[in-house]
């Protein structure tokens, strides 16, 4: 990956779609701390460069927020159709990802990666949309701001008690080749708030009041510097190709066991942060037992539910199914899809002796019967399955 902390020359970029022979796509991040801090602009500013060149560069979505100077800024490049999506009788419009394959140009630009798709879309999320057409074999330039990143977004919510309801899971950088750091001093940050230049004016006031206090932006802004300098470090002591990596990639299978306890969401994210570290695609396994359904305690598909959104939210791709036991259901699958690290929860709470040896029996019985499994047992207070 190639990472950039000051932006690169638009004729650089041209050289390396041009003339690059690795035969490996670009898949690049406009990465800003904040809203307001110039990636949008940046990014279309670089397209209309290399569509001036002869590079076939069209826009797969771009959101202008109503500022002015980034709308002026689409120029003459040519803009896929939105797919319209009809939901509660309100019509949205989102990323066609299926139109952009079609017309199959050199460069797509998507903005907002995080973006969370209007149910009844093909995919849950923007940032799956753009893996899809990465994969395509088109080269993807998009935008994220730091705290939309899964491991970032905890932080900002514990620390800064900011929410954040759209994430992308840490290991979309497995698919990033190149970070351009859009970088912008907070006071000028919050200047261009003031100016009107990133939100109506109207909007100024509870913007400065809340994301935007200065110490927020201060925070922000050094966990996107620091985020970048981890990820080249990272990157410069990988020992191996890319085809090795990609092929690693092939082989690891994350998966976490959830049931409606409030600790699954907690162990999902864990095994986000996991499939992120080992460039590996994450299962969420829900073993309904057949007993249960007789005897389900309050709120349960509730609580369920709301943890398997959180799964989808992270990329995972989730599984439910009725079993008569939850070790025979659990190794099957394990075995049917070559799952190569399990991340299970266990009560470290005290409990009865009865069904502490049962919580036990689960886990141990999981290790015995799958020798060639990496487990990974997260102490919680309620059991996990």
């Amino acid at each position: 990956m190639n990472i950039e902390s000051n932006r690169p020359s638009a004729e650089s970029i041209l050289n390396k779609i041009k003339y690059s022979s690795s035969g490996t796509n670009i898949f690049r991040v406009y990465l800003g701390s904040a809203p307001g801090t110039g990636k949008t602009y940046m990014m279309l500013e670089d397209g209309n460069y290399l569509n001036g060149h002869a590079i076939d560069v069209v826009i797969g979505f771009v959101e202008t927020h109503g500022r002015k100077e980034t709308a002026d800024e689409i120029g003459k490049l040519e803009i896929v159709p939105r797919k319209k999506i009809y939901y509660k009788g309100v019509e949205f419009e989102e990323l066609d990802a299926d139109a952009v394959m079609a017309r199959h140009p050199n460069i797509a630009l998507i903005d907002e990666l995080a973006h969370n798709n209007i149910p009844g879309s093909k995919n849950l999320k923007r940032y799956q949309d753009a893996i899809e057409i990465y994969k395509a074999g088109i080269n993807v330039f998009t935008t994220l701001n730091i705290f939309h990143l899964n491991s970032i977004a905890e932080k900002v919510e514990s620390e800064l008690g900011i929410k954040v309801s759209e994430r992308v899971p840490d290991y979309i950088l497995s698919y990033v080749t190149e970070i351009i750091n859009v970088d912008i001093p907070a006071g000028e940050l919050i200047n261009r708030l003031r100016g009107g230049k990133i939100y109506s004016k109207e909007k100024v006031p509870v913007a400065l009041e809340n994301f935007f206090k200065l110490e927020n932006l201060l925070v922000l802004r050094e966990l996107a510097l620091r985020t970048v300098a981890d990820e080249l470090s990272t990157q410069s002591t990988e020992i191996g190709n890319p085809e090795e990596k990609l092929e690693l990639k092939s082989n690891e299978r994350v998966l976490v066991l959830i049931s409606s306890n409030p600790d699954s969401a907690r162990l999902v994210r864990i095994g986000s942060k996991l499939a992120g570290r080992l460039n590996s695609n994450l299962y969420v396994l829900h073993i309904n037992l057949k007993s249960r359904n007789k005897n389900k305690p309050e709120n349960y598909d509730q609580a369920l539910a709301k943890n398997i959104s959180i799964a989808e939210n992270l990329g995972a791709a989730v599984f439910s199914f009725q079993a008569n036991d939850i070790v025979s259901g659990v190794i099957d699958f394990i075995k049917s899809n070559n799952i190569s690290h399990v991340v299970i929860g266990a009560t470290n709470e005290k409990a009865g002796l009865i069904s502490k040896f049962l919580k036990q029996s689960i886990v141990n019985k999981l290790i015995d019967g799958l020798p060639n499994v990496s487990f990974h047992v997260v102490p919680t207070t309620s059991a996990s399955i």
